[in-house]
């Protein structure tokens, strides 16, 4: 990283244009400046809890959610209670159980004999499940970064910085950001005399555990500031050491370098993986996929987790492929594009709908059937709010919730027929209101940082504008202007040829390559299909390496085209 006293200009203007004051502590995190963890409410508890049950020899499960925030979590305190010597119980539900706690699931937790459940990336809502589990004799810790409801579960302790009165200072910490501030919390009081363990953690010990905080809030896509850029800048120097054979196997299988992986290959790489277990078969695979030991098997899982999510992909295509086929022999005006099939997988829905809006433009709400429940996914067009779009239409549904940009739902089978009259209404008297503003997730929303030439683009200005990484919600990664480019080659590629490579030449004769991945799906796909071999036209790109199949190099990455 680039000292403070010689910081590259580039790096200067664009801290300066995001209003970043304290540059030098932006540019270098400190992990000692993290937050008190028992400024979250509750935390106290929940520690002292913890800690009578190790005491008393207690049967504890940690009931975690199954998605790439919920699994990291789960792992993360499974990996900690197994580093102090204590051995514990997981529960992750099937994608068919639902999200969440559940009742049945709970009663077999008793016949095992555990007291103490510790929740992760769930349980906020769920009132119900904990009073259960309560009134069967289990205490429950509730640990989530949703957002509460008006009544609380009635658990021992709720961790949770969204809380009306808690004042812990960072909002934005994932599920698996909040199991971390336990085990921060767990081990202050074990150092100041309190409470014993089999084996202790040295201080210090617990970054080893920050590469699955990092992989977790890449993936939940919270906000990459604060407390969130220490925790996964520090989480991403231990990936790189490879010391957790789970991830180290899923960047091989993905033929990524460990020593450059950045957040990127979390995204694009690693969480969809994780993700696809509970979608094609069971999410417990990618739990152990992070917790084994054993380098083979690591391998082994992390090659099955490839095939599922390119059985996932290719599925998930398939079910758009059906949507747009409808869509052209049955073209429909309405602002929500609603469809559905009992054929259709509702676990696969999220990516069809999100290829479906790439497409037209549109909002999308896409149902299949689970069980004889009717479930299914909504994906925005980035100009409306899905919980506020579910809220309105609320008696259409038997369950829904989200966020602004995507949210799932259940409908009973007799209503469904009415979802898109609802949804379309919903949407009229929502914009009779005036609309809502929507945050489309911290990106740059057509902001270019400032303008470049080809010859600017070089290995020193990439490894600057790296210390402004990682790059994501509120934090977007720069891109630029690149006027009076010319196009002196154009090449697609891919097994269907959906991706684009431009090489690019400017006044001077220096060149560059620039990418554009899944051309079909751009914004700009139009004006990319008018560009021919002499054209001149502006680029704003942002700058990238690849290190794909150990190939290094620099470029550029298209993110519009100004003909």
């Amino acid at each position: 990283m680039l000292p403070f006293r010689v910081m590259h200009p580039l790096v200067e203007r664009i801290l300066e244009n995001r209003k970043i004051t304290d540059k030098e502590l932006f540019l270098n995190p400190l992990y000692d400046a993290r937050h008190d963890p028992f400024l979250l409410k509750g935390m106290d508890v929940a520690v002292a809890r913890i800690l009578d049950a190790i005491k008393k020899k207690e049967k504890i499960c940690v009931w975690h959610d199954y998605d790439c925030d919920g699994i990291p979590g789960g792992a993360l305190l499974f990996d900690f209670f197994r580093r102090i010597g204590y051995e514990i119980e997981t529960y992750v539900p099937e994608r068919s159980e639902g999200y969440g706690l559940n009742v049945p699931g709970i009663d077999s937790l008793k016949e095992k004999g555990i007291s103490l459940i510790i929740t992760v990336d769930c349980g906020i809502t769920d009132v119900r499940e904990v009073a259960h589990a309560s009134a069967v004799g289990i205490e429950t810790i509730v640990t989530d970064h949703h957002l509460p409801q008006a009544t609380l579960p009635p658990a021992l302790a709720v961790i949770n910085a969204h809380q009306a009165d808690d004042v812990y200072p960072f909002k934005g910490l994932c599920g698996t950001g909040v199991a971390f501030k336990l085990v921060e919390g767990i081990l202050a009081r074990l150092r100041q005399g309190f409470g014993e363990v089999p084996h202790t953690i040295e201080v210090g010990q617990e970054k080893w555990l920050l590469d699955l905080v990092a992989v977790a809030t890449v993936a939940d896509m919270v906000p990459l500031t604060g407390e969130n850029r220490t925790l996964v800048k520090f989480g991403l120097t231990v990936l790189r050491k490879g010391r957790r054979p789970g991830l180290k196997a899923l960047l091989e299988a993905e033929r990524i370098p460990l020593m450059t992986a950045v957040e990127d290959d979390i995204a694009f790489s690693i969480a969809p993986k994780i993700n696809a277990a509970s979608r094609m078969k069971s999410p417990k695979l990618s739990f152990e996929l992070l917790t084994t030991e054993s380098d083979s098997r690591a391998r082994e899982i992390a090659k099955e987790l490839v095939q599922l999510n390119q059985e996932r992909k290719i599925e998930g295509m398939r079910v758009a492929k059906d949507v747009k086929k409808r869509m052209e022999m049955t073209p429909t005006s309405d602002s929500v594009i609603v469809m559905g099939s009992q054929s259709w997988r509702p676990s696969l829905l999220g990516i069809a709908a999100t290829s479906v809006v790439e497409t037209y433009q549109r909002t999308v709400c896409l149902w299949g059937m689970d069980g004889g429940l009717i479930k299914g996914s909504c994906r925005s067009n980035g100009t409306v709010n899905i919980v506020s779009l579910m809220v309105e239409a609320k008696d259409a549904f038997l369950d829904f919730g989200g966020h602004e940009l995507a949210g799932g739902f259940s409908v009973s089978p007799e209503k469904i027929h009415d979802l898109p009259l609802k949804l379309q209404q919903a949407l009229e008297l929502i914009a009779a209101r005036g609309g809502e503003e929507i945050d489309s997730g911290g990106r740059n929303k057509g902001i270019v940082e400032s303008s470049l030439t080809l010859a600017e683009v070089n290995d020193v200005a990439f490894d600057a504008l790296r210390s402004l990484g990682p790059f994501g919600m509120e934090n977007p990664k720069p891109f630029f202007r690149f006027h009076n480019v010319s196009i002196v080659g154009i090449n697609y590629f891919g097994k269907a040829k959906d991706h684009l490579r431009l090489t690019l030449a400017d006044d001077s004769g220096r060149k560059a390559d620039a990418i554009v991945f899944f051309v079909p799906r751009s914004l700009f796909k139009e004006k990319l299909g008018l560009l021919s071999v002499g054209d001149v036209c502006t680029i704003e790109a942002s700058v990238e390496r690849s290190y794909f199949a150990g190939r290094k190099e620099l470029r550029l990455r298209v993110e519009n085209v100004i003909v």
